[in-house]
């Protein structure tokens, strides 16, 4: 993939720290391409949203991996055990409302709830928790036509239909619908970057049991309200006794948005994943 940075949205909170990292995705591939502006469009792709809102719970830094259990097989298909394991992580974000945000645009925006320093140490991982419901909009130009969503997000060239919906992810493969047929690993998804933002995401379906979020399986995939998602970044975020805050940008540009394509042009849109860079200062 060719991924143009954008900055979309930076957050830093002084003496105190407020990061994330995640994925959205809805589907199973391991891997998808930027969507082509010309030729036929045979599979699935991403392109830049013009909407893309999710509503943040908490954010926080990880010494291991909570979700060890969901990996990409050799088979280049997305495995899991619907296990999150948040023993090693520490909060730096916290908002037990919810705080909605819209990740395009390009400004820069404040998260209102309270921030938390982590401890000083090195952080492989990066967690973020979200509502399991993203608020999307998003055209694309293929072979001089450009196709619109409605407020379905089923694709349209008919400019006057052009509109945003609200996604509820209840399942990786099928989207607002559960399967019901396959195995649990419907209920997760994970990417490897190795362009722009580069690392390893993956995120979980859940439900909220007494404050503790766990991870869905196909039997309950209907019940799902929350994304556990992780980011591994390239390089592991630091915390020495010098660090004053983390800023941190989320980037949607080429990603965000996934094309499902029928008869070789646009059919439908549904979300795709963010990804988080890092700067402490």
């Amino acid at each position: 993939m060719n991924l143009l940075t954008k900055t979309l949205i930076k957050i830093s909170a002084g003496a105190g720290l407020c990061l994330a990292g995640g994925l959205l995705t809805s589907t199973n591939e391991a891997k998808a391409n930027t969507c082509a502006s010309s030729g036929n469009l045979t599979d699935s792709c991403y392109i830049t949203p013009a909407t893309y809102k999710i509503t943040v719970y908490e954010m926080g830094l990880c010494t291991a991996d909570p979700l060890a259990g969901t990996y990409i097989n050799d088979s280049d298909e997305v495995v899991t055990d619907n296990t999150i394991d948040e023993s090693t992580c520490t909060k730096s974000f916290q908002n037990d409302n919810g705080f909605e945000v819209d990740l395009s645009g390009g400004a820069s925006q404040a998260l209102t709830g309270t921030n938390f320093r982590p401890p000083v140490g090195t952080y492989p991982s990066a967690y973020i928790k979200i509502k399991n419901q993203f608020g999307l909009k998003g055209s694309h130009t293929l072979g001089g036509t450009t196709y619109y969503s409605k407020n379905d997000g089923v694709a349209t060239t008919n400019s006057a239909l052009y509109g945003s919906w609200n996604e509820n992810l209840m399942d990786f493969g099928n989207g607002s619908t559960c399967n019901g047929t396959q195995s649990n690993r419907e209920m997760a998804g994970s990417e490897v970057f190795t362009t722009g933002v580069t690392g390893t995401m993956k995120a979980v379906l859940a439900t909220v049991s007494s404050g503790t979020y766990v991870g869905t399986t196909q039997a309950n995939c209907a019940n799902s309200t929350r994304m556990f998602g992780v980011f591994a970044p390239t390089v592991p975020v630091v915390i020495t006794d010098d660090t004053q805050g983390l800023e941190v940008t989320f980037t949607i540009t080429n990603r965000g948005m996934t094309i499902i394509p029928n008869s070789n042009v646009p059919a439908v849109f549904s979300s795709g994943p963010f990804s988080p860079s890092f700067k402490t200062y």
